[in-house]
C-alpha cells in the first residue's frame, strides 16, 4: 500500500484546524471579548439549523418536492424521537443513542 503524502498532509491540516477552532475560546478564555453583534447573531444559528435540518429528516434523498413526503422515511422517526429525548432530558448522549436507536429500528421495520 502506498501512502499518499497529499492526502496525510491535508488530513493533518484538517485535524488542526478542526482542533484549533473547537478550543478557541477554552485556550483563551476570558481573554477574548466576543462583540455584541456576534451574540446577536448567533441567536439566529437553531433558526439556521433547524432551516438546514428539515429537508434532511423529513424528506428522501434527491427528493425535489415536498410532496415525496413518506411516513415510512426511518430519519423522520429518529429525528422525532430524537427531538422529544432532548427536549425530555436535556442530554446529548441521550439524544444520541435514542435517535440513532429509533432510526435503525425505523430502518429495518419499514425498508
Amino acid at each position: 500500500m502506498q501512502i499518499d503524502w497529499n492526502i496525510s498532509l491535508l488530513l493533518i491540516g484538517m485535524a488542526f484546524v478542526t482542533a484549533w477552532s473547537r478550543s478557541f475560546f477554552l485556550i483563551l478564555g476570558e481573554r477574548v471579548k466576543v462583540s455584541d453583534w456576534v451574540l446577536e447573531a448567533i441567536r439566529f444559528a437553531p433558526a439556521a439549523m433547524v432551516a438546514i435540518l428539515a429537508p434532511e429528516i423529513f424528506l428522501p434523498a434527491n427528493a425535489t418536492s415536498v410532496t415525496q413526503f413518506d411516513l415510512k422515511l426511518p430519519n423522520i422517526w429518529g429525528g422525532l424521537a430524537a427531538i422529544i429525548s432532548f427536549y425530555l432530558t436535556r442530554k446529548m448522549i441521550v439524544t444520541l443513542v435514542v435517535g440513532m436507536a429509533v432510526f435503525t429500528a425505523a430502518r429495518f421495520w419499514f425498508l
